[in-house]
């Protein structure tokens, strides 16, 4: 059934193109890329998984800042700015929400953020 948030649809598809986005940029030929969203009580929480280069445990508390990128052998042939997950963090926290990353390097992240839910008669 459908999960319904308050908020900035602009805003929010902004946040999972990103990360999808990213899921595709930072994987590997053949790799996979899963997005999953389900209800947690009065939120949603919604997961963009998949099965890359993962990020090493020491860059990752940097990753959301401004202009970071992270860099390794695997990296240096991405394009991007740094901005992408520092725009995905503001505009999570401006919905009341959060998010996180969970990786190990060879095998993939995770990326999730956790919304209050709402209801469609919501105004």
């Amino acid at each position: 059934s459908p999960l319904w948030l308050q908020g900035d649809a602009r805003r929010i598809r902004q946040v999972l193109e990103n990360l999808i986005s990213n899921a595709i940029k930072y994987n590997r030929p053949g790799g996979w890329v899963r997005v999953v969203a389900e209800p947690d009580g009065n939120h949603i929480i919604v997961r963009v998984e998949d099965n890359g280069i993962g990020i090493p445990l020491k860059e990752q508390p940097k990753i959301f800042e401004r202009f970071y990128r992270v860099q390794t052998p695997e990296t240096e042939d991405v394009q991007g700015t740094g901005l992408g997950l520092a725009i995905v963090k503001s505009v999570i926290e401006k919905h009341r929400g959060r998010v996180w990353v969970e990786s190990v390097p060879g095998a993939g992240s995770i990326f999730a953020f956790v919304v209050p839910a709402s209801k469609p008669d919501d105004t």
